[in-house]
């Protein structure tokens, strides 16, 4: 069953990792970097500037926002913390969420830069002093009500009243927060990242490639976003790492498409469950460390072959023309093999799998001149050899079909 409470927040820290993806792209400075969940939900340093984004992305329609907004408080707290530890005028505060204002909203006044926040100021002091004193009031009842040993009233605005506290507490720094704090309502929500990103890499790349490229960027920050919160990797990712990357797969995606993904993947857990790929294996008395590096180069190969065909890349349609090359390779070694006993036969299949892993490689052309990561060769032999195009023992076509039809 789908945990549904689960969706929202999930969500909610994907976009986090989308939207910093924006705006380092966005930015000014070579030496810009983004962190998440540092600082804010987004930190975002380009050159001088520091940028503290907090980020409301509602899966709801018709979402409003107002100064009464348990989301708009917690901003508040966020930001009147950062400004009690740091100059209160080394920072932008951005609130940015797919809510929309009301015309005769007061917040209206932060899309500009340069609007007068003092009403607003008025407003918001009169909201967190309206909180505040709501609770303090609860608070004394309660005193009776102990004292007579009658049950206490619960407080409100608990999701709210920290950051009334903290504004009301900022004194005359309230004024300097708000001149630097604006607010974007309707932005690009989550199932649009694709799009944001094409946006940004358009003006550089084939129109044939827009959306290949999109993919793999964004699977690539993916993979750093997750590494940054875990602290594989530093916390900050640079718009140095991003431009590399992008300017790399655009460059293989013009030349013919054979973008070499395999080594930044994250592989998942080893399969050593395919009948057939066990028993080419398993009729030579392959060795441990020959069935794990034959498994281990198969995924390899599968999860490159399945990105180039995913993207729809002129490069997938190559493959089958280049697994004939393989094959006819293949060929040369298995037809010189000729062996009467069983255990010779079972050597000389060994030695073919070795033959696959080491010495093919140095024999065949890369199926591109862009593209020379060795275990597309060494697991596209596994691949075929799951399929029966190859194999190993002498006579496996004969012992992999007797097994099936034993079974």
């Amino acid at each position: 069953m789908t945990n549904h409470s689960a969706v929202g927040p999930a969500l909610g820290y994907y976009y986090q990792s989308i939207y910093a993806l924006i705006c380092l792209f966005e930015s000014e400075n070579e030496d810009s970097f983004v962190s998440i969940e540092t600082l804010d939900d987004v930190y975002h340093e380009d050159g001088d500037k520091k940028n503290l984004h907090q980020l409301k992305h509602k899966t709801t329609t018709n979402t409003k926002i107002s100064i009464k907004n348990d989301d708009l408080w917690k901003t508040i707290k966020v930001w009147c913390d950062f400004i009690n530890n740091n100059d209160s005028t080394d920072g932008t505060f951005t609130l940015s969420t797919v809510a929309s204002l009301d015309d005769k909203n007061p917040l209206n006044i932060l899309k500009s830069k340069n609007g007068d926040r003092t009403e607003l100021e008025k407003l918001l002091l009169e909201e967190a002093k309206r909180v505040i004193d709501s609770r303090k009031l609860i608070e004394k009842e309660n005193i009776d009500l102990l004292k007579a040993g009658k049950k206490e009233k619960k407080l409100k605005y608990e999701s709210r009243f920290k950051g009334c506290e903290a504004f009301i507490k900022l004194g005359t720094k309230r004024t300097k927060l708000l001149k630097n704090t604006i607010i974007n309502t309707s932005v690009f929500s989550i199932e649009n990242a694709q799009k944001e990103v094409i946006n940004r890499i358009k003006k550089s790349v084939q129109p044939k490639n827009h959306i290949a490229l999109a993919e793999l960027i964004i699977a690539w920050w993916d993979r750093e976003s997750v590494k940054s919160l875990t602290r594989e990797r530093t916390e900050s990712i640079y718009l140095s790492e991003l431009l590399e990357y992008v300017s790399k797969k655009n460059a293989e995606l013009y030349n013919d498409g054979f973008t070499d993904d395999i080594d930044e993947q994250t592989l998942p857990e080893l399969d050593f469950t395919h009948p057939i790929h066990l028993q080419q294996l398993n009729i030579i008395d392959a060795s441990p460390t020959q069935k794990r590096r034959s498994f281990t180069t198969e995924l390899k190969a599968r999860i490159q072959r399945g990105i180039w065909i995913k993207n729809n890349l002129p490069s997938s349609a190559k493959l089958h023309k280049y697994d004939k090359n393989l094959i006819e390779e293949w060929s040369y070694q298995f037809d010189e093999i000729s062996e009467s006993t069983e255990e010779g036969k079972k050597e000389k299949g060994r030695n073919l799998l070795n033959w696959s892993h080491s010495e093919s490689i140095n024999q065949l052309q890369n199926i591109s001149p862009n593209y020379n990561n060795p275990n597309l060769i060494r697991g596209s032999y596994q691949i075929l050899s799951k399929e029966k195009r190859v194999g190993w023992h002498q006579d496996y076509m004969t012992l992999i079909n007797s097994k099936n039809e034993d079974e």
